[in-house]
């Protein structure tokens, strides 16, 4: 009993075996992913490189979170009527100027042999930052009223 056991187990193993034939199952399809997923172990990171590739705008959704602020009061009776904090804030791709790199200028030929010998563009340029003399020029701000007016007495700002 236990040969016929092992007899037939046997069977069915082998059965099995014999019934994967090895065949190309894309050998006839001329679609690229089934080439793909059955001859490059790396199949499933290629597809994604391609899909990444091929984005666009309209496929991305952007979440903004919006972080909540709060200042303990109600600021609405301090600000005018019809406040929008949004208005004029609207977004258009048509307004985005592009900078374009400059090309290399190309002369056609080698201007080092116009040069005197040992000439260096660089030489007796060398940064010294104490001969920088920095001025600042003090700009007076119209508040349209005087401040004053709404500090307290004695109020100085640059004492400490």
């Amino acid at each position: 009993m236990k040969n016929i056991a092992l007899l037939l187990s046997t069977m069915l193993v082998s059965l099995s075996l014999f019934s994967f034939s090895g065949k190309d199952k894309c050998l006839n399809s001329d679609d690229i992913n089934c080439y793909i997923e059955s001859h490059n172990p790396f199949a499933e990171g290629l597809l994604m490189d391609e899909e990444v590739r091929n984005l666009s705008l309209e496929d991305i959704d952007l979440i903004e979170e919006e972080e909540e602020i709060v200042l303990n009061f109600d600021p609405t009776p301090y600000l005018p009527l019809d406040f929008n904090a949004y208005r004029g804030m609207g977004f258009d791709l048509t307004k985005i100027v592009v900078m374009e790199m400059e090309e290399e200028i190309v002369l056609g030929f080698d201007p080092a042999q116009y040069l005197p010998i040992g000439f260096n563009a660089y030489q007796g340029m060398e940064l010294n930052l104490n001969n920088i003399i920095i001025e600042e020029i003090e700009e007076e701000i119209d508040l349209g009223f005087e401040v004053m007016n709404y500090l307290p007495k004695g109020f100085d700002a640059y004492a400490k």
